[in-house]
């Protein structure tokens, strides 16, 4: 399996560092299938800082669940994450409100990753 969780973390390393996250409070668990299993990580958000996890969270906010093939549409821009969700693809539980009220920040985090 491609290592979306290492890809992840890459990520976070380009992150703005301009992006506000003082007061944000959010885990987003993300587990990715295919063949090989499940590949399980999360995102914390907290105290103005944002980490990559390996593993699953004590307590996620959110948990995202998707194959690879989604995950990697997702990943390259080829497929938006409302029409994964729409179409079934991308499966997601716990507090969406919450997933919803940090979307500019969430749309920072996804732009640094293609930087």
């Amino acid at each position: 399996m491609n290592s979306f969780a290492d890809h992840s973390a890459v990520a976070l390393d380009r992150l703005d560092p301009t992006v506000d996250l003082d007061g944000v409070d959010l885990v987003i668990e993300q587990h990715v299938t295919d063949d090989d299993g499940d590949e399980v990580w999360h995102l914390e958000i907290a105290n103005g800082r944002v980490s990559s996890v390996t593993g699953p969270a004590d307590r996620a906010d959110v948990t995202l669940r998707q194959d690879a093939a989604t995950a990697q549409a997702l990943r390259d821009g080829s497929l938006h994450a409302q029409h994964a969700f729409l179409t079934g693809r991308l499966v997601i539980d716990g507090d969406i409100s919450k997933l919803l009220a940090h979307g500019d920040l969430l749309s920072k985090l996804l732009r640094s990753r293609s930087a």
